[in-house]
């Protein structure tokens, strides 16, 4: 049996309207909210990891 390497859940607070759009545009796919939002986030990722890192500043440091 293969190992189960998958998190059940992602928990954001997203505004509604957005929410309403998610699962209109899962629908046009053909795919579940969780399959559309893994296969978004996916590509999201794979691109950010291929732009150039921003360094991250902390305000206090700053000062």
């Amino acid at each position: 049996m293969a190992e189960d390497n998958n998190y059940v859940t992602l928990e954001v607070a997203i505004d509604e309207t957005l929410y309403d759009r998610i699962i209109h545009a899962a629908t046009n796919r053909g795919q579940s909210v969780s399959e559309f939002v893994e296969s978004v986030l996916d590509r999201e990722v794979d691109t950010a990891l291929h732009e150039t890192p921003v360094e991250m500043v902390d305000p206090q440091d700053e000062e």
